[in-house]
């Protein structure tokens, strides 16, 4: 013991284990790392196939690299770094098994080490986790995964232990891997070691309070957030109550960097998901300014594709709310479209500093073939902070009062008013890790909810182009957050990958590479600028979150009207019966047949694609017959 009765620092070997879901190490990685250092007399990293540059990465802390065989993290790459530091066991007092699966430290390690270094035993945990294994959502795309674990502290004493030997014999005949950390200390303690907890189970009201009452053991003075859960089935988080928004506030107000979090997480994370467990969107006020919303050192660019003139007079109305000041780059159709926006706007006060208008060759791609080929200077150049794409087109197969939501929804989401612009443009402000800001998916007068990937289509094409692009942000199996209508506001380095692509207009036809590819496109927007380590919000107006809210609630109500228990348990049961392809007879004896007699139904499959096919081509003949019948009744009309 120290003279001032202090008990010395043990010589401490940190294990840190990358969980290989990042094909690079993520900078809250090295935020923990840069922490962790200081405490380490030896640190290891163990780095799985997935993860390269990791010795870039990694360089400052010149950590002992253990390369391991699998892409992903497994409990036996601690045992690989245990056997690496066998040779020099008695340099070190003890081991700490830990890794990236955590976000922090909240304030320091200091508190928490100091305390746990005065109570004696063979070995301590940071927090006791008694509870069941959570369930795993394998078919949703939500599988429970082996993550590293937080901290597991092994002394001296426990390391020259037959107990720990025989556990790390025998941990590969274990349960799941992702059981591993629950159970190491139990089983250590039935073999009459002395294993304690830093935070045991007892205090909190469930038994795995590390990720379902996060917050309670964040104000005791926890310094982890377990990454893990933000990545779990958001309908699991909704049965449990947990709220991720929560567990966050609840770090930052102990010094997590949420912004930096967030654009670590979305490397790793489906949109959609961490949209939602996050709670990641902002309703913003239109008639006053959050504080802290300064937008004066923003230099802005709206990019308009203004197919219809009309509209895009209507739209320039809601571009005069952008800060005095913008640069305003319009692509249109042919030169004297040009003429006429050109004198139109030149007529009006919308505050821009400088007009360009483009005259792109073709129409294939509409919007997104002009942003992304007819404007890719502007994503490259680098000349922007903020970019605001919108539109100005015809929707000619809707019906009226659909378009006009359909424009009010996109439109008044991003420019409703000059607060509410300085409100959305504050956001960017704020948050140097935000890359992509737009509504969330629209559902009045559309059914793309539950269908975003246009049955499968473009989600084979979403695919294609981030193979291309060497994106690993996982994709969601049923919709993915997109900007659905076409309009966002984004960092011009956040989507900057999809125009270094260099495509030109002629891959927007059907000879193109990639089939539907502005569609596939618009769906993977979120997840470029999750590669490039920016996360997506979605925005709305008060009005909007209103009328959006109410009929979304009254929808699901009727949707659930014939299941009874949690969402987390009945949306499983109805995905295994597929998609209903049909109404009538045809959609529910298929799904009854997928459901409860799968052989059967792969052997009818044939069957049901003949009589869906004879039943589509008679609905276009009764379609062209009345068309037909309509144009007779108007000739003999006058009309």
């Amino acid at each position: 013991m120290a003279a001032n009765g202090v008990l010395p620092a043990p010589r401490r070997a940190v294990v840190y284990a990358l969980a290989g879901d990042s094909p690079s190490v993520l900078p809250t990685a090295v935020s923990a790392l840069r922490a962790l250092a200081p405490h380490a007399t030896r640190l290891i990293v163990t780095v799985p196939s997935a993860v390269q540059d990791v010795d870039l990465g990694l360089a400052e802390f010149n950590p002992q690299i253990v390369h391991v065989a699998s892409a992903r993290f497994t409990p036996s790459h601690y045992r690989e770094a245990l056997d690496l530091l066998a040779p020099v066991r008695d340099e070190i007092d003890e081991v700490v098994l830990t890794g990236d699966g955590w976000l922090g430290p909240l304030d320091s390690f200091d508190e928490l080490l100091a305390r746990m270094d005065a109570v004696p035993g063979d070995g301590w945990q940071a927090a006791e986790i008694a509870g069941a294994l959570d369930a795993s959502f394998d078919d949703q795309g939500h599988p429970l995964v082996a993550m590293p674990w937080t901290w597991f502290v092994a002394r001296r004493t426990l390391l020259d232990s037959a107990a720990w030997q025989r556990f790390w014999a025998g941990q590969e005949r274990m349960p799941l891997p992702a059981e591993h950390e629950r159970l190491i200390a139990p089983r250590l303690i039935d073999a009459g070691l002395r294993i304690e907890y830093a935070f045991t189970a007892d205090r909190y009201p469930t038994a795995n309070a590390p990720v379902h009452v996060a917050d309670l053991l964040i104000e005791d003075g926890y310094p982890f957030v377990d990454r893990g859960f933000l990545a779990w089935y958001p309908t699991y988080l909704d049965r449990h109550g947990i709220i991720g928004k929560d567990i966050l506030d609840a770090a930052v107000a102990r010094g997590l960097n949420k912004d930096a979090a967030l654009g670590a997480l979305a490397r790793v994370v489906a949109p959609r998901t961490l949209n939602a467990n996050a709670g990641l969107l902002e309703i913003l006020p239109q008639k006053s300014v959050v504080p802290g919303s300064d937008t004066s050192g923003l230099r802005i660019a709206a990019v308009v594709y203004a197919r219809d003139l009309p509209e895009f007079e209507h739209l320039c109305g809601k571009l005069g709310n952008l800060p005095a000041g913008f640069d305003l780059i319009v692509t249109t159709t042919d030169g004297r479209k040009a003429a006429r926006i050109e004198r139109f706007v030149e007529s009006r006060t919308l505050g821009y500093a400088r007009l360009d208008v483009r005259v792109t060759p073709s129409r294939k791609g509409r919007d997104m073939a002009d942003f992304f080929v007819g404007c890719h200077d502007l994503l490259l150049d680098r000349d922007y902070d903020v970019i605001v794409k919108v539109h100005a087109r015809k929707h000619v197969e809707k019906t009226l009062n659909v378009v006009r939501y359909f424009t009010r929804y996109q439109t008044e989401n991003l420019l409703a008013s000059r607060e509410y612009v300085q409100n959305v443009l504050g956001l960017f402000a704020r948050k140097p890790q935000l890359g992509v800001v737009f509504p969330p998916t629209m559902h009045i007068g559309y059914s793309i909810l539950g269908s975003g990937w246009g049955g499968g289509q473009y989600r084979t094409s979403a695919v294609r182009l981030l193979r291309k692009l060497g994106i690993h942000v996982p994709l969601e199996n049923v919709s993915p957050l997109s900007p659905y209508g076409g309009m966002w506001m984004c960092r011009p380095q956040a989507v900057a990958a999809l125009a270094e692509l260099r495509l030109g207009y002629r891959d927007y036809t059907s000879a193109g590479p990639v089939k539907g590819l502005a569609r596939a496109q618009e769906r993977i927007i979120a997840h470029v600028a999750g590669g490039s380590g920016f996360y997506t919000q979605t925005v709305l107006t008060p009005a909007h979150a209103a009328i959006s809210h109410t009929a979304i609630d009254y929808k699901v109500d009727q949707l659930f009207s014939t299941t009874t228990g949690y969402p987390a348990d009945v949306i499983p049961l109805i995905q295994r019966a597929g998609r209903m392809s049909g109404r009538g007879i045809f959609g529910l004896s298929r799904m009854y047949l997928t459901l409860n007699r799968p052989m059967l139904a792969a052997l009818a499959a044939p069957f049901y694609r003949l009589a869906y096919t004879a039943i589509g081509i008679a609905k276009l003949g009764r379609r062209g017959l009345r068309e037909t019948q309509r144009r007779i009744n108007n000739r003999r009309g006058g009309f």
